[in-house]
């Protein structure tokens, strides 16, 4: 079956192009004369439109590459509690993999109580360019300096993970069965494998991107097709429709009762990455809406300046349920953490 390529116009420039192309349309069909030289003339400018576009979106893939020692190895350092300064935090405390890769309550707590920011999934996180909300850091390997030294988070450092581990007679095992010595840099390898292969693959929208066009039902097929005409895709984009991009939160206002940021970068936030987005409430950088239909709203009052239908409302958030995948396929084989 033939794939579906989804596309976008180039923001702004295709737009002129466009009236560039009417205007020549028009000018041949006076030079001439008649009809079908205008209707040749037209098929060959979208042609050329055609060709101009950028394929924004992708489906994840479904056969995931992992080096399955190293990230069983991960896994269970993911779960260890003992990585944090009072033995009670670990990644999964504020990234729950039975559930959504993040949690549930509208910001994280850790070491030294609650944080000001809402736990993004750590699900499909390998597709991402960008990590935290304020997109400071650009690889999985960068990022996993935030958790374990913020004493707000995990309050460690990777030299007191290292002499844990190091006194670990299991960890010792799992080491050498991954044909690794235990250092602070192959510590953060495994970690790295491991969240390498918490992609969800096989959502209903990646097999409609693969050419099921039954892959989305009616509504969703109209919710797609809104979710492009109203701009959504224009931040949320790439296969994980969203996580590569930092913009400013508000362009045409903030959302009712929400205060603005201490300062103008501190209002700069990477756009989210709408995977599995139906099952990672409660949503925003604080984690203050519960509903997505209401998170849908806002966003196209506050980036978009529009005010949807509530057909259009339901038609989008009908599409945003099809990008729910499977769930990792190093979680469904059981993996178990020893320590």
């Amino acid at each position: 079956m033939k794939k579906a390529i989804i596309t976008l116009s180039v923001i702004g420039a295709l737009g002129t192009g466009l009236l560039l192309n009417d205007s020549h349309d028009s000018h041949q069909d006076e030079h001439h004369g008649h009809g079908h030289g205008h209707e040749d003339e037209h098929a060959h400018v979208h042609e050329e439109s055609t060709k101009a576009q950028i394929a924004l979106v992708s489906p994840i893939p479904n056969d995931q590459d992992y080096n399955a020692p190293l990230a069983s190895l991960g896994f269970t350092l993911f779960n260890d509690p003992k990585l944090s300064s009072n033995g009670k935090v670990s990644c999964a405390s504020c990234h729950n993999l039975a559930t959504n890769g993040a949690e549930i309550t509208p910001v994280s707590t850790g070491v030294k109580g609650a944080g000001d920011r809402n736990s993004l999934t750590v699900f499909n996180s390998s597709l991402n360019y960008r990590f935290f909300w304020d997109g400071r850091a650009n690889t999985l390997l960068e990022q996993l300096d935030g958790p374990v030294e913020n004493p707000l988070e995990m309050d460690s450092s990777w030299e007191e993970i290292e002499t844990y581990v190091l006194g670990n007679t299991h960890y010792k095992e799992m080491f050498t069965g991954a044909g690794l010595k235990i250092s602070k840099d192959n510590i953060k390898l495994a970690l790295t494998e491991f969240m390498r292969a918490l992609n969800t693959p096989n959502a209903p929208f990646d097999r409609y991107l693969e050419g099921e066009t039954t892959a989305l039902n009616e509504q969703q097929t109209r919710g797609w097709n809104e979710f492009q005409d109203q701009g959504c895709i224009n931040c949320h984009r790439g296969v994980n429709i969203g996580g590569g991009l930092v913009t400013r939160f508000g362009y045409f206002g903030l959302p009712d009762n929400a205060e603005e940021e201490t300062s103008a970068k501190s209002n700069m936030f990477r756009v989210a990455s709408l995977r599995n987005v139906a099952q990672t409430a409660p949503y925003f950088h604080d984690g203050s809406v519960e509903s997505l239909r209401e998170a849908i709203t806002i966003m196209a009052k506050v980036q978009l300046g529009k005010e949807l239908s509530e057909q259009s409302i339901e038609d989008i958030h009908s599409f945003l349920q099809t990008l729910t995948g499977e769930k990792p396929q190093i979680l469904q084989g059981g993996v178990n953490a020893k320590n």
